[in-house]
């Protein structure tokens, strides 16, 4: 006995993300950044250590974007 054929869904129907002013979030991103290097500095952290923990969120991220 033939198998009835499976039906088959459509697919999702694409999700579009909320409209950003990339500009705008990239200029807020770069005040929070000064503003706590600011704060590091003024607190008496060596520049090495700022750098080491910056460059260890950048790899963090890229890890994270290449999976």
């Amino acid at each position: 006995m033939p198998r009835k054929p499976k039906e088959m869904l459509p697919p999702p129907a694409p999700v579009t993300p909320p409209a950003l002013d990339v500009n705008a979030e990239v200029g807020h991103l770069d005040r929070a950044i000064t503003t706590a290097l600011d704060a590091a500095k003024a607190g008496g952290l060596p520049n090495g250590y700022i750098v080491a923990v910056l460059h260890a969120h950048a790899l963090k991220q890229t890890q994270l974007l290449l999976g």
